[in-house]
This record gives C-alpha cells, sequence and structure tokens, in this order.
C-alpha cells in the first residue's frame, strides 16, 4: 500500500478518535459552539493560527510566490495577503476587536450585528459570511484533491469527497473542543513539516546563497519593486489593497470571532491571538521561501516545470516526491492534510453556527430548545459541506477561492463592524446600505464590468480597483445614511447591553 495513503488513513483515525473523545464534553449546544468559553490559552492560541494557516498558506502561498514572488509588476496578489496580512489580522483584531466583541457576548459575529444594528442587520450579516466562507473553505479542500490526485493517483473529485467526509464527522461528533484539540495536533505537525522541509529545499538549491542568485531580485522584494511603466501610486495602491484583503478582510470571519468567545478571559484571547500571528509570520515566511526554492529548483533544471501541469500550486507535491527523503515526504502530506483540515473544520462549523443560530432560532423558529438547536447545528454542518465540495469541484483554485471569500468580507462587513464598535451614531438603515454598497461594487460591479464567471469574479482584471472601492463605498454609504436617519432609526447603545465577560 503507498506510504502517503497509510499516513493519511492513520490520520484520518486519529481525527475521528478525536471527536469521540470531544463529544463527551458537549452537554449544550454552548459547548459544541464556544468550548464552554473554557478553552486554555495554548489551545486558543493553536486553534486561531489553525484557523487559517491551510492550503492557501502552504500550496497556495508557496505557489504564488513560485509564479510572481513576494510581489510582481503585474499586479498579481503575490503573498502579501496570505501569510502577511493573515497575521497583520490576528494582530489587530486581539488588540482592538475581540475586547468589544466578548463584551456583547454571544456566540457568532452576528450575534453582535443583531445586538448592536437590529436583527435584520444580523441576518444579513450571516448571509454575506455565509456566502464568502463558502469560498474559503472550498479552497482548502481543493488542496486535498490536488494532493491526493498528484501523490496517490485518485480522482480530484473523490479525494475533496472522502476528506470532507472525514472533516464533517469529527466536526458533528465535538464541536469546538474538538476542533481546538484536533487544532493543537495538526498545528504541531505542519510546523514540523515546514521547519524540516525549508533547510532540506535550500540544501538541493545549493545554499541561501544560491538561491539568491537564481531567483530574480524583484521577485525577492517585499516592497513593490520600480519597474518600467509603473510610476509610484501605480506600484503602491495594489501593494496596500493586498495586505486589505486578509489583513482587514478576515477581521469580520466568522472563525476568529467565534474562537475568541472560547477563550477564558480577554486577556488569554490577546495574548493568543497575538502568539497565532507570530507563528503565522514565522513559518508564513518559511513556506514563502520554499516555494521560491522551487522557483530555483526549476531554473535549474533540477525539477521538470512540465511536472507541474501548468499549476504553481503543485510545486510542494512536486518537491516531496522528487527531492525530499520518503519519511519527510509522508510527515509533510500530514502537514498539509492537517492544514486544510485545521482551516476546514473551523470554517464550517461557524458557518453552521451563523446559520443555525442567527437564521433558524432568530428567524425561523425562536423558540426552538437548546437540545433541538444542537441537532440542528449538526446537521447543517453536514448540509454546508456538501455545498463546499461543489463550489471546490467547480472551481479548482486554491488561493483565488480562499481570498474571493475574504475580499467579499472586506467589502460588506469590515466598516459597518468598525462603526458599530467606535461610532455611536451608527444605526440599523446605515449599516444595511453600506452593507449593500460594498459588496455590489465587489461582486455585482465587477461582474457587470468583466463577465459574469468564476475567474473574473475571483480576480477582476485590476482586482485591486475592486478591493480598495467596495469598503470605501461602504463606509461612504454607511455614514451618510447613518447620519441622514438618526431621528427615524436612532441607533442602539451597546451598553444596554453589554455581558461582562472575563477581564
Amino acid at each position: 500500500m503507498n506510504e502517503y495513503l497509510i499516513g493519511f488513513i492513520i490520520y484520518g483515525i486519529l481525527l475521528v478518535v478525536i471527536g469521540w473523545w470531544a463529544s463527551k464534553r458537549i452537554k449544550a449546544s454552548e459547548d459544541f459552539m464556544v468550548a464552554g468559553r473554557a478553552m486554555p490559552l495554548a489551545i486558543l492560541a493553536f486553534t486561531f493560527a489553525g484557523l487559517w494557516f491551510g492550503g492557501g498558506t502552504i500550496m497556495g502561498a508557496a505557489g504564488t510566490a513560485l509564479d510572481c514572488g513576494f510581489w510582481s509588476t503585474e499586479y498579481a496578489w503575490g503573498v502579501i495577503p496570505e501569510p502577511y496580512g493573515a497575521g497583520l489580522c490576528l494582530v489587530i483584531a486581539g488588540l482592538f476587536y475581540f475586547g468589544a466583541l466578548r463584551k456583547v457576548g454571544g456566540v457568532t459575529l452576528a450575534d453582535f450585528f443583531t445586538t448592536r444594528f437590529g436583527k435584520s442587520s444580523g441576518v444579513i450579516s450571516a448571509v454575506i459570511m455565509l456566502f464568502g466562507w463558502i469560498f474559503f473553505i472550498a479552497g482548502e479542500i481543493a488542496v486535498i484533491g490536488k494532493i491526493f490526485n498528484f501523490t496517490l493517483g485518485w480522482s480530484y473529485n473523490l479525494s475533496i469527497i472522502i476528506a470532507m467526509i472525514i472533516i464533517a464527522i469529527y466536526t458533528v461528533a465535538g464541536g469546538l473542543w474538538s476542533i481546538g484539540v484536533a487544532h493543537t495536533m495538526q498545528m504541531i505537525i505542519i510546523l514540523a513539516g515546514i521547519a524540516i522541509s525549508l533547510p532540506l529545499s535550500i540544501n538541493a538549491v545549493g545554499g541561501f546563497a544560491e538561491l539568491k542568485a537564481v531567483v530574480p531580485a524583484e521577485m525577492m522584494s517585499f516592497l513593490p519593486p520600480k519597474a518600467e511603466g509603473f510610476g509610484t501610486l501605480a506600484r503602491w495602491v495594489p501593494w496596500i489593497a493586498g495586505w486589505m484583503i486578509v489583513g482587514l478582510g478576515s477581521i469580520p470571519s466568522p472563525d476568529i470571532v467565534q474562537t475568541a468567545q472560547a477563550g477564558k478571559s480577554n486577556k488569554d484571547v490577546t495574548k493568543a491571538s497575538i502568539l497565532a500571528a507570530l507563528m503565522y509570520w514565522v513559518f508564513g515566511t518559511m513556506v514563502v521561501i520554499v516555494g521560491l526554492a522551487g522557483y530555483a529548483l526549476i531554473a535549474k533544471g533540477i525539477l521538470a516545470e512540465s511536472a507541474l501541469q501548468g499549476d504553481p500550486e503543485l510545486i510542494i507535491p512536486l518537491m516531496m516526491t522528487e527531492i525530499f527523503p520518503l519519511p519527510v515526504a509522508v510527515l509533510l502530506i500530514g502537514a498539509i492534510i492537517a492544514a486544510v483540515m485545521s482551516c476546514a473544520d473551523g470554517g464550517i462549523l461557524a458557518i453552521s453556527t451563523l446559520f443555525t443560530r442567527n437564521v433558524i432560532k432568530d428567524v425561523i423558529k425562536p423558540d426552538i430548545s437548546d437540545n433541538s438547536l444542537l441537532k440542528w447545528e449538526r446537521l447543517i454542518v453536514l448540509i454546508f459541506s456538501i455545498l463546499v465540495v461543489l463550489v471546490a469541484i467547480g472551481y479548482p483554485h486554491v488561493f483565488l477561492l480562499t481570498m474571493f471569500g475574504f475580499d467579499v468580507l472586506l467589502a460588506g462587513l469590515f466598516i459597518p463592524l468598525t462603526l458599530g464598535i467606535y461610532w455611536k451614531q451608527s444605526n440599523q438603515i446605515g449599516c444595511i446600505a453600506g452593507i449593500i454598497a460594498g459588496v455590489f461594487v465587489r461582486v455585482v460591479l465587477s461582474g457587470i464590468l468583466e463577465g459574469w464567471t468564476f475567474e473574473t469574479l475571483m480576480y477582476p482584471e485590476q482586482w485591486y480597483i475592486y478591493t480598495l472601492a467596495a469598503p470605501a463605498a461602504n463606509l461612504v454609504v454607511m455614514a451618510v445614511v447613518s447620519l441622514a436617519t438618526q431621528k427615524i432609526n436612532p441607533p442602539i447603545r451597546l451598553a444596554a447591553n453589554e455581558l461582562k465577560q472575563g477581564a
């Protein structure tokens, strides 16, 4: 039997066991959704890091580094959004957002919108998060399809179906407790795999000095390099937009807010998010260097570019099978699978919790019992798992799916969340108008101007214009409408609804 398959089977069984163990701690829906608000600091930090440090980081960022380097004069994203923007998000959210969200209480981010702006805003915010997050999770699951197709010869579709079944099983069983414990184990495997693969990759090139000599200088530049035909503004605007996609767009993501509610105290949550950001930056940089090493190996003829089959995101599997020793390759495939599952499980739990609490309980059946709510939560996990698989089959591009999910949240929810916390005059009518304006610019306007295809929606030719214009439109519309409707729609004050959490 293939060694990679043996490793996957062992890993899958271990995750199912974790789900079974965690299910013993589930007595009520709050235990399932936010781990009883008692998650220890260490597990919380690994859970934060594991929410996004997945296929988009390992295979997506490595493939993007191979293709573009840190940045590109052709205005490709480069690796600025992932991993660097993701780490920035965890720092900003930990310092300026989580404390306020925990004061309001609740479980989901939509609970905040309901408390601050009213039930309609809560439902609309939930819909936006559901829409964006299905693409993010689909991007993660696409990684497993590519890995298994490359290493085992399995069909892409079969691979993602099997992976999603395993994720759904242990998420349904143990909720956030199983995810927290699984993330701790997964992140240890991920970090070990990356730490070992980095020196092996550099050594295969001939050393770091050789890598720098082979890789073009502009690909090694963290700042946007000067290029003929691109003025200062033309270079810096896309670079700033690249930071915003995940650095700001992932602040209103449903999974980190739900995880923040699971911490024992505000101090623990802040410390955990900053620790997670540091892990993200350090090990994310290692992944980027591995991708650049892949470029050098191809340039030197050590690896055949044709083996990538036109897909730069296959550089890690190619290096794994061609230059890494078998034990390291098996560990690395375990790391990639761990990374994917650590993102997908938290994401699928977050969106199922959103739908259960903020649509079923708040709108469809307000008097639902806690027992029934827990049953619905588990059923919705399965339903959204199917939707994720369908999207991943329809558009198997890891990095673009991931970035589009964050971009939708940036367009629709970052401004209302920020103004809801820091501007007392913001109201429900302004919130809803701002959300509609932002999403219209990023999704509808880009579709009208550039075509209604997956490719043009995920990555418009001048993507940075929509990335910057969408939250700007949201801000202007929300501010103007809020000020114009103060009398007919007085703002809801958070102070009247605060629920004290641990300090």
